[in-house]
């Protein structure tokens, strides 16, 4: 059995030599802490037997030849010589493509309900990511992270209503009783939000996720639970020194925080 890919080894920046390809193996251009890249990632772990390799990439300092077969972001799949970017484009990809272990609802409507609760979830990003992320030229002081976090609280209200109205307290997951693609593609926003404390330790449990949101904490239980989490996700303690790290510019190994 081929080995699993090193996703906690070096970014490559510009300057660095192109990584060999494959062409007959699928490979993934990551980053080890994108919630959008990870997505990929869980998805491809989730597929039995499925064998990709993968590079990571400093987003601060790309490669040019990184520039020269994307969009410029991760993630980007690599296979059969062409390169298919976003995450939802290649995760739609691959559950199609390799159905077995499949993730997507056969019922079409289902499947247009999920897409339309992961979009809408995706939109928190904009508040979620300065608490936590730099934006050149802007500073946030702990106040405006703190109004930040009440849309964001918004945001994990709706999706506790969700969660319930599809009994995910006796399910588990958003799919019944079976992970699906929307739970993938919802969690690593809500990885993040669980190391906010860790991340902004000054605020500390004013940035947790409310006690009486129980249907959400069982989720993210549930989750945790995922072979595939299990391999690539990151507890909130590391995931805060990781990003501290990434935020003073050093993009060197990780494995050295798990």
């Amino acid at each position: 059995m081929p080995a699993e890919p090193s996703w906690d080894s070096n970014h490559l920046s510009d300057g660095s030599d192109k990584p060999k390809i494959d062409d007959n193996v699928l490979h993934v251009y990551n980053m080890r802490l994108c919630p959008f890249a990870e997505r990929v990632m869980l998805v491809l772990l989730h597929k039995s037997g499925l064998h990709f390799n993968c590079t990571n990439i400093n987003l601060k300092s790309k490669p040019g030849w990184f520039l020269d077969s994307s969009l410029g972001k991760v993630p980007v799949l690599l296979t059969n010589g062409e390169a298919i970017p976003e995450s939802l484009i290649v995760c739609d990809y691959l559950d199609e493509v390799y159905s077995e272990d499949k993730l997507h609802p056969a019922d079409a409507l289902q499947k247009a309900r999920d897409r339309v609760l992961v979009e809408t979830q995706g939109q928190m990003l904009s508040s979620l990511y300065p608490i936590f992320g730099k934006i050149p030229g802007k500073i946030f002081s702990n106040d405006e992270k703190l109004e930040k976090f009440q849309i964001v609280l918004k945001y994990i209200g709706d999706f506790e209503k969700e969660l319930k109205k599809r009994d995910v307290q006796n399910n588990g997951f958003l799919g019944g009783t079976t992970v699906c693609m929307a739970d993938y593609m919802i969690f690593p926003f809500y990885e993040r939000i669980v190391a906010l404390p860790h991340i902004v330790a000054e605020l500390g449990d004013a940035l947790r996720i409310p006690s009486e949101m129980e249907a959400v904490r069982h989720w993210m239980r549930c989750m945790r639970e995922l072979g595939p989490v299990q391999k690539y996700g990151l507890s909130p303690e590391c995931l805060a020194k990781a990003l501290l790290v990434y935020q003073r510019r050093v993009l060197f190994f990780f494995f050295f925080f798990f």
